[in-house]
């Protein structure tokens, strides 16, 4: 009894129990389903509403949730790797013409503009 005790470990045993309309059966395993109505079982177990039971005690708690712990870690890695080796985002070009932008040729053009008018005034004033 004292052995068994201080043994401790995860335990994995599993139970596919599947209903539809036509049939009602437990299977030991997901690859017991027989394969038309596996891949219905994958479709739907893969969806928001889909869940996880986990009965442990509190060896079995702590084992597993540093299994968690691990499964989470390699996933942000790989996340972060990916993003790493993303390509950067390209800058958009801006509009130039004879390497200047367009704002600075817009802003000569009002100059002069602007300078034809006070011409224009000068020249009224004194003819």
């Amino acid at each position: 009894m004292r052995i068994v005790r201080s043994v401790s470990g995860i335990v994995k045993t599993s139970a596919v129990m599947i209903a539809t309309d036509s049939e009602s059966n437990f299977y030991r395993s997901v690859q017991d389903v027989p394969e038309s109505m596996r891949r219905r079982l994958i479709e739907t177990t893969n969806s928001a509403n889909s869940g996880m039971i986990v009965i442990a005690d509190r060896a079995g708690k702590e084992q597993w949730t540093e299994v968690v712990a691990n499964r989470e870690a390699r996933y942000a890695a790989r996340a972060i790797a990916a993003a790493d080796s993303a390509p950067a985002p390209v800058a958009p070009t801006r509009r130039r013409f004879a390497g200047l932008p367009w704002a600075a040729w817009a802003g000569g053009l009002l100059f002069l503009a602007a300078a034809a008018l006070v011409a224009s005034v000068f020249q009224i004033v004194h003819w």
